[in-house]
């Protein structure tokens, strides 16, 4: 700047570095404006299979926000339990699936996508509802409604179970998530769930299992595997998401 006595203007040198500055801006709005334009071009849908539980309390926060950048794609989420999902993305059923983090298969490609804790679910009037913990034999002889063998939490509950020696008393097997849900709260029994779940839903308590049992889940796809373009670009957008 050049600092006059009534007023304050550009040297050569400043008005040089204002109009490379403001070509740099440019190039950066014009950037920005190219990349949404190619986010509202793609076009498609994307498919995914996943377990109820966390279709129903963390896909709708990460789809609407996924949606929301890509208003040119649609979506469809197809339930279903783990081991089966697995089983679909080997077979070619499907391309993107939700599963166990741990899973040890070779030809699944895994994606870090939720680590939680698994709680046991009561209604607020339950007995237990004010207890900080629980132990596995706690479980014993306990009136549960729980999910059907081959998802997740429904065999991290069995391996427990058989660790310890314990035999829940299941009273009502079901994959169909807001029946378990209704069967808490009306106090035919404890089921196990994710601590967002309990967190989520009025009228349960979740209670921590000592010690804790972690859950963790990730998206999966079978190696080496394309995919369209909507799924790829999920999975882009969950990794890119995971760096921020």
């Amino acid at each position: 700047f050049d600092r006059g006595a009534r007023r304050i203007h550009l040297t050569a040198e400043g008005s040089n570095l204002l109009q490379r500055a403001e070509a740099i801006l440019q190039q950066v709005a014009d950037l920005q404006s190219s990349a949404g334009s190619m986010n509202r071009l793609l076009q498609g849908e994307l498919n995914i299979a996943c377990p109820s539980m966390l279709a129903t309390y963390f896909l709708p926060e990460l789809l609407g926000g996924f949606l929301a950048e890509y208003p040119g794609l649609t979506t469809s989420v197809t339930q279903a339990g783990t081991r089966e999902i697995e089983a679909m993305l080997l077979r070619d059923e499907i391309e993107v699936g939700v599963t166990n983090a741990g899973a040890s298969d070779q030809d699944l490609e895994l994606l870090p996508l939720v680590s939680e804790q698994m709680v046991v679910c009561v209604a607020t009037g339950h007995r237990w509802s004010k207890r900080r913990y629980l132990t596995v034999a706690d479980l014993h002889q306990l009136p549960m409604v729980v999910y059907e063998s081959g998802y997740f939490i429904r065999e991290q509950l069995d391996a427990l179970c058989r660790a310890e020696q314990v035999q829940p008393d299941l009273r009502m097997q079901s994959n169909f998530l807001p029946l378990l849900v209704r069967m808490v709260k009306q106090g035919l029994g404890a089921t196990v769930g994710l601590r967002t779940m309990a967190e989520q839903e009025p009228g349960l308590c979740g209670i921590a299992l000592s010690p804790k049992v972690p859950v963790r889940m990730a998206l999966a796809k079978r190696r080496g595997r394309r995919i369209s373009r909507a799924n790829q670009a999920f999975l882009d957008w969950m990794m890119a998401a995971g760096k921020r």
